[in-house]
Parts: structure tokens; C-alpha cells; sequence
């Protein structure tokens, strides 16, 4: 199953430029190195108007990862 989040923009990490989560190869690695969210569920991710949108698919909700990316939308 499909689940969207959205990260607002005043919640991405201060060390990360914005509009380099622009491009897509970008925006995978933030959700990787600071939403530790492994690569094998994000099915899309990308910067926005509102923020950072992720797409994962088949997630575990007891995961740590699901957790702090719920706690974070």
C-alpha cells in the first residue's frame, strides 16, 4: 500500500539548501541520510510548494524509520 507524506519546509534539516531537494536524486538522499527511511520503500520523493512529498509503499508502522517520518509530516 501507498502512503504520501509531506515534510514542511520549515522541518527539513537547516544543514540541507532548499532548493537542492529540487532535484530528485536530492530529495531520495535526504529521505535516506536524515529521514533514514531505507531506499527499497520510497517510491518517490520531491520538493514542492508546501515541502518535501514522499511517496513510500509497503512500510512496517512499528519501524523506527515510519515513526520519526510520521512524527515529522
Amino acid at each position: 500500500m501507498e502512503e504520501f507524506f509531506v515534510i514542511r519546509k520549515r522541518k527539513i534539516d537547516k544543514s540541507w539548501n532548499l532548493s537542492d531537494l529540487h532535484e530528485p536524486n536530492n530529495a531520495f538522499d535526504y529521505c535516506e541520510q536524515m529521514l533514514d527511511i531505507p531506499e527499497e520503500y520510497i517510491v518517490e520523493a520531491g520538493m514542492s510548494s508546501e515541502g518535501l512529498e514522499i511517496t513510500i509503499i509497503d512500510a512496517n508502522e512499528d519501524d523506527d524509520w515510519y515513526m520519526q517520518l510520521q512524527r515529522s509530516a
